[in-house]
């Protein structure tokens, strides 16, 4: 059977592909940007045929429409490992449920401690290869999907293709349905504001910067501000290896900061886990 037909045959409406949810199940999205809005929509507007359904996120980007639509009912049970806003918001008004873990630890718990009946997650459309890449957002969701009984794909063009060389796609043959989506454009972030009291400690730690330093920023205000004062230092080949990756890192590299040169692991290759910043930190 050629790629192209069996795609077909696992071509399926968001409504079909979610129908294989029962009550009692656990459901799990992909992380980040890789959270399936449609199908979320699509399990949401099932939500009073089902009781019980357990739904695991990751930093979901925006309000999950499966949690909007069961506020404490208990028909959804809805379960982050990392708050996004929206996410905090939810948890405040008792709809949301924290799950501590180590983010190392993740890809073990699905290997050894949790089950997973159905998986969800964005990708971007198939290759020529079969395989559908995670995109932009690749946290464990490959072991998500190796422990999961069923396997549900939402394609959207506007995700970009990212390599990574293991465990940053899932092939057809792994996949049940195949959803195709009306190809939303993908969240972006604001530039976050930068405080005085943050451009003065981001200062302090531009000084103990060295070339050749391998370097990691979070979100928010402070390590906007170390990345802009990068630009404007003297520092060269700088390397990366973060979780998140922001717009910091594109004024870096393209101010010539970041060469990834003096790596000791991954030389020459910028090494991140999520993506999340303006439209042109999405395609960077």
């Amino acid at each position: 059977m050629s790629i192209m037909t069996e795609y077909r045959q696992k071509l399926s409406t968001a409504a079909n592909a979610v129908s294989v949810v029962k009550s009692g199940d656990w459901v799990d999205y992909g992380a980040f940007l890789t959270a399936p809005d449609t199908l979320d929509a699509a399990l949401a507007m099932r939500i009073h045929e089902l009781n019980n359904v357990k739904v695991r996120a990751l930093a979901f980007p925006g309000i999950a429409a499966v949690a909007a639509a069961d506020p404490g009912e208990g028909r959804v049970i809805y379960n982050s490992w990392h708050f996004s806003s929206a996410d905090r918001k939810l948890h405040d008004s008792g709809n949301c449920h924290f799950i501590p873990f180590i983010y190392h630890e993740g890809p073990s718990h699905y290997k050894q401690n949790i089950k997973t009946n159905v998986c969800m997650l964005k990708t971007a459309p198939m290759d020529r290869f079969g395989y559908f890449n995670f995109g932009i957002a690749n946290s464990f969701q490959r072991s998500i999907i190796e422990n999961a009984d069923t396997v549900i794909v939402e394609v959207n063009e506007n995700m970009p293709c990212c390599l990574g060389g293991a465990n940053e796609s899932v092939h057809l043959r792994d996949v049940d349905f195949v959803v195709e989506t009306d190809n939303k454009p993908l969240l972006t972030l604001p530039d976050p504001a930068i405080s005085e009291v943050d451009k003065k400690i981001a200062a302090m730690i531009v000084s103990q910067i060295e070339d050749g330093s391998c370097i990691q920023l979070g979100i928010g205000g402070m390590p906007n501000a170390v990345g802009k004062m990068i630009v404007q230092s003297d520092l060269k080949d700088l390397g990366v290896h973060t979780e998140m990756l922001a717009d910091a890192y594109l004024d870096m590299y393209e101010a010539g900061k970041i060469t990834n040169l003096k790596k000791h692991r991954d030389p020459g290759r910028m090494v991140y886990t999520f993506a999340l910043g303006s439209a042109a930190c999405m395609i960077f």
